[in-house]
């Protein structure tokens, strides 16, 4: 048996061909799951994590990780990055709700920022692809949950084994793998009724064969998902709708992967993973348009703000076993494209001082964005195999080189027009601004480029004192350079800007940890770790624009350039595998400091912002998650997270402005959050698998924001507790699974993004969880 057959496989479902018509449907990718060792009648599954770069049991891993198979999945209608934080404590996930919504925050025990490097890795396989906040368009991408393996959610910094971009922790994508022995096909297909809303629906296939067995295998898939929308573009004026359930998305993903083992101990996997999201406009909507309590949701924007987002994957991975050892060299390139268009109507009406409802017949403000990402990554390492030493290890090197450039363009042929009405004529836009336009009536073009080249050294080597104490030592050593430089003009950047800038730096990581197995299914452990993320370069705001703003912080100008900052965790928690394999319990509980926290000043005027290194954080809080099978029919489970992020000390920006206060809330997110699952399985006449169950998360009140602070607007309130149902039903005929299911029972519409422009501004923009929806789905696995 070679290392690659160490993980037990699962059963296969026999062929069932009712469904085929429906859905030409992805195999379940090899050792998704592991069934305990247990004498009991009926055992929940427990799933293998890759968390420590080596196949383990979920409850034999010394961290705090959610992890969620395909099957997993499927039954709690998962089908976007959403819906795995609405299931995962202390995971936190929001989308803005002006302009396209794109822009995303993504954080892990309240380590968040949406400025800078991330503070959240986000990996497909052993690729890391987050991205770095360049400009206002600077925002994650996230693959699409068809044909994964599984979702593993680590939390607490991974800067050990995952590196710089993981300082509160990891979100892991696993994609399935060619399979050298078996045929398998997955496929799932749904058709689902948005009240007020257009209809979505999806369909997918994947397929895994062998060509020859045992020494080449093909993997492919080929999914497609229209989500309907159910936000109206109207006109703010008689309220005629320009475009009814406007905010449609279209999304695209395939993948081709082929694995060829020439021995017994080498296989060689090319692969490409390719995916394309088409948003047709903004689930934001204008709070003086709507009303939510009736399911109405409206914008008044004069332009439809498409979104289009596409990258490719290109990757090679090579596993050689040679025995005692095995060495995993991943090389991959990911090359992302994203363009947009922001509707800046209002923005620059407001601007010159008409007011956000007052435009002219026929004015549009386009804005022009543009992101694109090119990373070269390669990873080679060599760690030990499970066997009787009391020994287990891995060490290896990264390199990376990622170029990020961020572009955005401002037109508007109106703004000369409306500074004259606004001035009774004494000015136009030249005169107002000091600068005339640009040809073609741009007010601002910019260009923004960064490098980021890193090479690093890790190594982690677990060592048992005895037979039921494990101790865990690990650190990494990298070495980055960060260039930035940027070229803007026109009247919003004051004229004509360049500016460069770079920085290095030389970061060191360490882990250490304690592990005691008190018996085969009892295990506690306690861990410390650091996480680190890089300082970058940045251009300073146009003081023509922004002097005001930053006279008011007691600055002539920005600062050019931010240092890097760190976590230290502290983290203590239990795994447990009970009562014959039909309780899993997991608990946990840390302690992070954070310093020198790189944050975004934003100037309330001016409506732009610059990058500081503010004080130090500090959170604290728990994990708990048990699932447990009260009968042989009843499965009942509740994960609790609880997360209390603040400030350390008060935090001052010069000229008395208070930046934060000690004390203050530094986590924008719940402090509390839950979810409580359930399901029952039975049998109908004929003896027809069925079930029923239902999926209950809840948040708690996002914190207040501090009168006294800089910036504090009264009119941007905290996010209100939110509380969800959703419930699925359905019956299991061999490999096929129909199911139907209802999303958002209640019908909620909690207010998620509230914002403005400017403080005092009339014109506020929300957003909301998508309206009550019902659906049937069906999956097929072989």
């Amino acid at each position: 048996m070679t290392v690659f057959d160490r993980v037990s496989s699962r059963a296969r479902l026999p062929l069932a061909t009712s469904l085929m018509a429906l859905t030409a449907f992805s195999a379940l990718p090899a050792h998704a799951q592991e069934a305990a060792p247990a004498s009991g009648s009926v055992v929940l599954e427990e799933i293998i994590v890759t968390a420590n770069r080596r196949a383990e049991r979920l409850s034999r891993v010394p961290a705090s990780i959610a992890a969620f198979s395909q099957e997993k999945m499927d039954s709690q209608g998962v089908r976007q990055i959403e819906d795995i934080t609405r299931l995962t404590p202390g995971l936190n996930f929001s989308r803005q709700s002006y302009f396209s919504g794109s822009n995303t925050n993504i954080s892990i025990r309240g380590i968040q920022s949406n400025d800078g490097a991330a503070t959240t890795g986000i990996y497909i396989d052993d690729v890391p692809i987050q991205v770095r906040s360049l400009g206002f368009s600077s925002a994650n991408v996230y693959p699409k949950v068809f044909d994964l393996e599984r979702v593993e959610v680590l939390r607490g910094p991974q800067g050990t084994l995952f590196g710089a971009g993981a300082e509160g922790g990891a979100v892991r994508f696993i994609t399935g793998q060619p399979d050298l022995e078996n045929t398998h096909i997955y496929g799932r297909s749904e058709l689902a009724f948005t009240e007020k809303g257009d209809p979505s629906y999806e369909a997918g296939v994947s397929v895994s064969t062998p060509v020859q067995t045992g020494k080449l295998a093909f993997r492919g898939s080929a999914w497609y998902r229209r989500d309907g929308g159910w936000v109206d573009r109207t006109n703010p004026e008689n309220g005629t709708i320009a475009d009814k359930n406007a905010n449609a998305q279209d999304s695209k993903a395939a993948k081709l992967a082929l694995t060829w083992a020439p021995t017994d101990s080498l296989r060689i996997t090319p692969g490409i993973y390719y995916q394309d999201i088409d948003i047709d406009d903004t689930t934001g909507y204008w709070e003086s348009l709507s009303n939510p309590s009736k399911g109405e949701f409206r914008t008044g924007y004069a332009l439809s703000q498409p979104q289009h987002d596409r990258y490719y994957l290109p990757s090679l991975t090579i596993n050689a076993d040679f025995g005692a050892v095995e060495l995993t060299s991943v090389t991959a390139y990911f090359d992302r494209d994203q363009d947009e268009v922001r509707d800046y109507t209002n923005f620059v009406s407001e601007i010159v001082g008409a007011g956000p409802y007052v435009t002219l017949p026929g004015q549009n403000a386009p804005g022009y964005f543009s992101e694109k990402q090119n990373n070269f990554s390669q990873e080679l390492r060599l760690q030990s195999t499970p066997g009787d030493s009391p020994w287990t290890w891995v060490v290896g090197g990264f390199y990376s080189h990622e170029k990020q450039q961020s572009a955005q363009a401002n037109q508007d042929s109106y703004v000369d027009t409306l500074i004259r009405n606004a001035t009774g004529g004494a000015f136009n836009a030249a005169s107002w601004y000091g600068v005339p336009l640009l040809p073609g009536d741009f007010l601002y073009d910019s260009r923004t480029r960064s490098k980021t080249e890193q090479i690093a050294g890790f190594g982690q080597v677990d060592y048992a004192l005895a037979d039921k104490l494990k101790v865990t030592a690990g650190v990494r050593v990298a070495h980055l350079k960060i260039n930035h430089e940027q070229a803007a003009e026109g009247p919003w950047a004051g004229g004509t800007l360049a500016s460069d800038g770079s920085t290095s730096e030389t970061p060191i990581t360490p882990k250490f940890g304690l592990t005691y197995q008190y018996d085969p299914d009892v295990m506690f452990y306690a861990t410390a770790s650091k996480g680190f993320r890089a300082g970058g370069a940045q251009t300073a705001v146009p003081t023509s624009f922004c002097g005001a703003d930053l006279q008011s912080l007691g600055l002539q100008s920005s600062p050019t350039s931010y240092d890097s900052d760190s976590v230290w965790s502290y983290e203590a928690g239990t795994k447990s595998y009970l009562f014959n394999g039909r309780v899993m319990a997991e608990a946990s509980g840390y302690y992070i400091e954070w310093k020198d926290v790189q944050r975004s000043v934003w100037l309330p005027t001016c409506g732009s912002s610059f990058i500081n290194n503010a004080g130090s954080i500090t959170s604290k809080g728990f994990d708990l998650s048990v699932q447990g099978k009260v009968t042989d029919d009843v499965t009942l489970g509740v994960v609790l997270g609880y997360t209390d992020a603040t400030f350390d000390q008060t935090v001052l920006g010069g000229a008395g402005a208070i930046l934060a206060e000690k004390g203050d809330a530094a986590f924008d997110g719940p402090k509390f959050t839950m979810t409580v699952t359930g399901q029952y399985d039975f049998v109908l006449a004929g003896n027809t698998d069925a079930y029923a169950r239902f999926d209950y998360t809840y948040s708690s009140k996002g914190p207040r924001d501090n009168p006294a602070v800089y910036s504090y607007d009264p009119v941007l309130t905290n996010v209100p507790s939110i509380s969800q149902v959703n419930l699925r039903a359905g019956v299991k005929l061999e490999a096929v699974d129909l199911s139907v299911f209802v999303n958002n029972l209640t019908d909620t519409h909690p207010a998620l993004g509230r914002f403005h422009h400017f403080a005092g501004s009339p014109l506020t923009t929300n957003s909301t969880l998508r309206p009550r929806t019902f659906g049937l789905t069906g999956t097929y696995r072989y």
